[in-house]
């Protein structure tokens, strides 16, 4: 199945070491983030592979040469969901994609437990292992997590808001989205009409967007996977998942090894 990774943001919350670095080649543990993410997606059959740039797109596109590239000239001023817009006016969601955020660590499994899903025209996989990881990352995993709650047959009942307590996160949302032809285009379709209707909407993420949609009556179901999956918001973040690299306690949240290819290539630290 085709992908479409968005990386068109900065990553401001990364400080100083996004400023010449766009925040999918911030190296973890030697390795880029988006070397690490197409390897997961080749291992996982995904292809072929459209990158959708915004934060110095030369840069993005030389590391990845031959890549389909899109480009979102308003990077700057929108958000994430804008580049899901930006990759459907290209043509790259026609047949529809796996679509993922590009500064995510993600093991293969989780495509492939995404790809192995029943058919439905919007589908994403949730870590259900998130409490685990958040305590590594805050002393409170309240103050971060995102609202996601599920029914008993894993369709996506609501998402996205912060939560009143541990029983209104069922799991949490991986920046991962699998798209069925009607389903990009419902959503897109229904992301254009919003635009329409409200300028703001152009700061819409994707929890924003699914929230809202869902709202309409749109539906989507989940596919719940056990942890492999790191998120990096910050520079404590990815300074903290090297450190358990080093110490050896990252493999229980996210195996690295399976990320990155035999032959690494840029080890190139930051």
């Amino acid at each position: 199945m085709r992908a479409v990774i968005l990386a068109a943001g900065r990553g401001s919350r990364l400080g100083p070491l996004s400023n010449s670095c766009p925040k999918p080649l911030l190296p973890l543990a030697g390795v880029p983030l988006l070397t690490r993410l197409l390897h997961s997606l080749s291992v996982a059959g995904c292809g072929p592979i459209t990158l959708v740039t915004g934060y110095r797109p030369d840069t993005l596109a030389a590391h990845a040469p031959g890549l389909s590239t899109v480009h979102n000239p308003h990077w700057g001023t929108t958000s994430i969901a804008a580049s899901l817009l930006a990759a459907a006016d290209a043509g790259a969601l026609k047949h529809g994609a796996v679509i993922t955020y590009g500064d995510i660590v993600t093991e293969p499994r989780v495509f492939a437990a995404l790809l192995a899903a029943p058919p439905a025209d919007v589908c994403l996989p949730v870590n259900t292992q998130w409490l685990e990881l958040w305590q590594a990352r805050m002393s409170d995993p309240l103050d971060d997590a995102e609202r996601l709650l599920t029914d008993q047959h894993g369709q996506l009942v609501d998402i996205g808001g912060k939560p009143t307590g541990l029983d209104e996160v069922h799991a949490q949302f991986m920046g991962i989205v699998r798209l069925s032809p009607a389903g990009a285009a419902d959503l897109t379709s229904f992301y254009r009409r919003a635009l329409a209707k409200t300028p703001a909407a152009d700061r819409w993420d994707s929890t924003t967007l699914l929230a809202a949609w869902l709202e309409t009556g749109g539906r989507a179901t989940t596919v719940p996977v056990d942890g492999g999956w790191l998120e990096i918001d910050t520079a404590h973040d990815r300074d903290l998942y090297q450190q358990l690299h080093v110490d050896g306690r990252l493999t229980d949240l996210c195996d690295l090894s399976t990320t990155q290819p035999a032959h690494k290539g840029d080890t190139t630290d930051a």
